[in-house]
């Protein structure tokens, strides 16, 4: 049996999964990962839960992954996979960056699981951009021209710089670069990048804050209980949308985009409504273009665990 696993900046989430036939979990839990102090008590704490033992380890982290070793900058963990395989007495853990998991997943998702956004057609030869907003903002994207099944590549590119778009977008990136100095998109569209908008137009407006997490801020922004969270859950569902133009005109995503992550969901009544296109569609000349690019929500209960198993079952066994 394969130990899979989501190591995400809120939750993680485990599972076994069969080496080979159908990919299914089996004692699939969740855990809030900023409860342990590292992957290690974590992980153990599943198998004690479990009473199972894997042979090898596949887990999706949310962080860079260089030469078998991740720096999960969110929750503030650095760890090998050989440290960690050692620490568990498996024979291998194998370790991939999150946004490049759910890219595996794509190919393997059942129609079911994702929701047209947008219109458009898509190219089956053509690159996928995918795009996950949560704790953070992951990218990644599927090669897939000329090659007999898709490459998934890694990327940080939730790390680029964030760019106004008019005056008041202006002002936030000032609120936000007096407190971070560099400004990232990540600051912006994310779950913190809620709640940095709202603070924002809350100190704007010179108005006490009646919300302190995205939890609560996108319920009464959907539900127009609060204006200035409705205001904070539009410029951040323009943003997102732009952040999407953005990734398929750099991974030229003829093949569609993808989006992933916990938020999107949560607000699909209003991600589904014009913010997101214009965002999408605010490319200047390039504006026809991306018309063409079909954008799904993916709404598959976990993706990125899912796409951590079936990189550890396609992996070539070293033991």
């Amino acid at each position: 049996m394969l130990l899979a696993g989501d190591l995400g900046g809120t939750k993680t989430l485990l599972a076994f999964y069969p080496l080979k036939g159908p990919a299914r979990p089996q004692k699939l839990k969740q855990y809030p990962t900023r409860q342990f102090r590292s992957p290690t008590a974590l992980i153990k704490t599943y198998l004690a839960e479990t009473g199972a033992r894997p042979k090898r380890v596949s887990l999706a982290v949310a962080g860079p992954v260089l030469r078998g070793r991740v720096d999960m900058v969110n929750v503030g963990w650095r760890f090998s996979a050989s440290a960690l395989a050692r620490a568990l007495a498996v024979d291998e853990v194998l370790l991939l960056n999150d946004l490049e998991a759910l890219a595996y997943a794509v190919p393997h998702l059942d129609k079911k699981y994702l929701y047209p956004l947008k219109p458009g057609r898509r190219d089956p030869q053509g690159n996928v951009a995918v795009l996950a907003a949560g704790t953070g903002l992951g990218r990644s994207f599927l090669i897939k021209r000329h090659l007999s099944s898709p490459v998934p590549v890694a990327t940080e590119g939730g790390h680029v710089d964030f760019a106004p778009w008019d005056e008041l977008t202006w002002e936030l990136y000032q609120f936000l670069a007096r407190r971070f100095g560099h400004v990232s998109v990540e600051r912006v569209v994310s779950g913190p990048g809620l709640e940095n908008i709202y603070e924002f137009l809350c100190q704007r407006e010179g108005v006490t804050p009646r919300f302190s997490s995205a939890k609560e801020i996108g319920p009464a922004g959907l539900s127009g209980e609060d204006p200035l969270a409705r205001k904070a859950l539009e410029i951040f569902i323009y943003a997102y949308g732009k952040e999407a133009g953005n990734w398929a005109l750099s991974c030229l995503a003829t093949g569609g985009v993808m989006l992933g992550g916990g938020i999107a969901p949560k607000l699909l009544p209003l991600i589904a409504e014009r913010p997101f296109q214009e965002g999408f569609l605010a490319k200047g000349r390039f504006k026809d273009f991306l018309a063409r690019i079909p954008v799904f929500l993916i709404k598959h209960p976990y993706p990125v665990l899912y796409g951590a198993a079936l990189f550890g079952r396609s992996y070539p066994y070293s033991g």
